[in-house]
């Protein structure tokens, strides 16, 4: 870095998980997921250069790597304070996000050649997916290679995603995901789900969504990302009662379900969920016709994006 431009801005894309293709280690790896960078809920942090050690980040994120450069002998005046961030729980990946740019802003800042996998160590990212690892260095649609035990989850597919398709985000503010012990525990237990169905999610990531992305055939990706998605859920059975966290939007995915050939599903622990379509013109008309028929359901909220399809970007004042 130019020792001369010690002041810049780091973003990231938020990124949709679109879910496991196994749980169980019974071919030796275990979870094993994918993701989507979006362009929208970005995480922005700004550093620079201070007398002492200055931030509004809070301290469950400031710590790892404040212990980590105070180990290693290293300098801590500087400021880094956050910008933007997309709301916490919802399914968008923030505490990945915000982890890995402030590592990566960090050790830019210092001159320090780190990799993205040294960052997402000193953070305990990665734990079962690295979807948001891979998603925050490249961008695009990723696929990872399952977990090795005690390494971090590499990627095994990473591709841009057609940038004509876009993606409705729909939110229900009233409600939040998953997270922390009761996430750990779910994972932790021993998920019953026939051996036909765990099979089958492989069987259409590898025949079906891979496939799609590369020949950019939005049809089959539609079709097969929703019956992904379908399958999922009864992983979740218990926590929630379909494909969809929030009740609302399962009314909505269900009367536009026969509306057109729709790729729909939940990201993580939702309640952020999504809805692929082909084209700009095409999500407008359908968030028009959805807010016609549930006008009512005033939690909601609506967003149109598009797929990142690079990883992390940095700006320098």
């Amino acid at each position: 870095m130019n020792k001369n431009r010690k002041e810049f801005e780091i973003s990231s894309p938020s990124r949709l998980h679109l879910g496991f293709y196994g749980f169980d280690d019974n071919y030796g790896y275990k979870y094993g997921s994918m993701g989507l960078a979006i362009n929208a809920y970005k995480t922005t942090l700004c550093i620079k250069k201070s007398k002492s050690f200055c931030s509004n980040i809070p301290k469950k994120f400031t710590t790892p790597v404040l212990k980590y450069l105070k180990k290693n002998k290293l300098s801590t005046n500087f400021e880094i304070n956050l910008l933007a961030k997309p709301p916490s729980h919802i399914g968008l990946g923030s505490g990945s996000q915000l982890s890995l740019c402030m590592g990566k802003s960090i050790f830019a800042y210092l001159d320090i050649d780190a990799s993205i996998n040294d960052i997402a160590n000193i953070f305990d990212r990665g734990e079962r997916s690295g979807t948001g690892i891979s998603l925050f260095s490249k961008g695009g649609f990723v696929v990872d290679a399952c977990k090795k035990f005690n390494e971090l989850p590499m990627a095994m597919f990473n591709s841009k995603f057609p940038s004509k398709w876009k993606i409705i985000l729909i939110n229900d503010n009233s409600l939040k995901g998953a997270s922390g012990k009761k996430e750990v525990k779910f994972f932790n237990q021993n998920i019953k789900l026939s051996k036909q169905y765990k099979s089958e999610l492989s069987h259409i990531v590898l025949r079906g969504i891979l496939p799609s992305v590369i020949y950019k055939d939005f049809d089959n990706f539609s079709k097969n990302i929703s019956e992904f998605q379908k399958i999922t859920s009864l992983f979740y059975k218990d926590k929630q009662k379909g494909v969809f966290l929030s009740q609302d939007i399962s009314e909505i995915m269900k009367y536009i379900r026969n509306y057109d050939n729709l790729g729909m599903g939940q990201s993580s622990w939702g309640p952020m969920s999504y809805i692929f379509v082909e084209s700009s013109l095409h999500a407008k008309e359908l968030i028009s016709i959805i807010q016609n028929k549930f006008n009512v359901y005033n939690n909601l909220t609506f967003k149109i994006t598009s797929p990142w399809n690079s990883g992390y970007k940095i700006s320098y004042k």
